[in-house]
Formats: C-alpha cells, sequence, structure tokens
C-alpha cells in the first residue's frame, strides 16, 4: 500500500502496488489507487483514480551491501534490516472527477528517488518505502510538459508499506 501526496493523483491518494517483474538491479511496478480531492472554486469535493506503470533502477551496490552484511565474522548472523535507493521513472494517467463540473483527464510523467527499509524478520520480510518526486503533466493538445500549474510546481512525496 502507498499513501502518495501531490504526485499522479492531483492532492492525494492511496494506491495498491504490484511488482510484476523483478531483476538483480531493477524491477517494474504498476499501481492503481482512489484519489480525494476537496473542494476548490465552486466545486463540491471530488475523487480521483491513479495508474501508474513505473520502472525502477538501483542505485546503491546492493551486492556489496549484501555482502558486509554477510561476511561480518564477529556476529553469528546479519543485520536485519538494509537500505535500497531507486531511480524511478514511468508514466501516470489519473481520472479527475468533480461532481459539479466536467471531468478531467492527466497524464504525468513520473522521475523520483526512492528508498526502501527492507526488515528481513521471518515469516516474510517487511518493505517500508519514502519517496520524493517530480511530475511533471503532458500537455497534449498544446504539445509541452508543464512542470508547473499556476504557482503550484508539480512534485510529490509518498510512503508505503508492503502488506
Amino acid at each position: 500500500m502507498l499513501f502518495e501526496g501531490f504526485g499522479i493523483s492531483p492532492v492525494m491518494s492511496l494506491n495498491y502496488e504490484i511488482v510484476p517483474l523483478r531483476y538483480k538491479s531493477s524491477f517494474l511496478a504498476a499501481r492503481v489507487g482512489l484519489g480525494f480531492l476537496p473542494a476548490s472554486r465552486g466545486n463540491g469535493a471530488g475523487f480521483s483514480i491513479p495508474v501508474g506503470v513505473t520502472y525502477n533502477f538501483l542505485i546503491n551496490n546492493l551486492r556489496k551491501g549484501i555482502a558486509s552484511r554477510v561476511m561480518n565474522k564477529c556476529r553469528s548472523q546479519p543485520p536485519r534490516f538494509a537500505l535500497e535507493y531507486f531511480l524511478e521513472t514511468g508514466l501516470g494517467y489519473a481520472k479527475i472527477v468533480y461532481p459539479a463540473s466536467a471531468n478531467r483527464d492527466y497524464i504525468n510523467i513520473s522521475t523520483a528517488i526512492k528508498t526502501q527499509l527492507v526488515i528481513d524478520i521471518p515469516p516474510k520480510p517487511r518493505v517500508i518505502q519514502i519517496k520524493a518526486s517530480i511530475n511533471p503533466r503532458l500537455d497534449i493538445p498544446e504539445r509541452r510538459i508543464l512542470f508547473f500549474e499556476g504557482n503550484t510546481f508539480l512534485g510529490g512525496f509518498a510512503l508505503g508499506m508492503s502488506i
């Protein structure tokens, strides 16, 4: 589960993320969620349905980290915590629904730095992730990329945990 603020969904959303492809130093992630939009400019409160696909590249040297944890001769067992850093890139789509106005469709490019804390405690390892992102919006009719909407920078954050 992933709580995201100012990401693909304009304000906040709760997302379910899956990882269908895993490799030694990268993985593909897909997510879908439900977002909340507060009332503004005469519109009642609305909601959004964000959908995204990202590819994550490992930045730190995981093999070196594992080797240093496992090869430590002074301990009877390796530590149960590891930090991983990823560069995340991908695309996102959000259907924006306000009951009192026309629906909108947003397409965003997502680029983020993601940190994952892997907690290796049996029976199942847990992962806690923190992410800071830049989410420029694609303006397809105008053929341009928007990094700001008015005076608001299109960047966000996320906090998640494996379930």
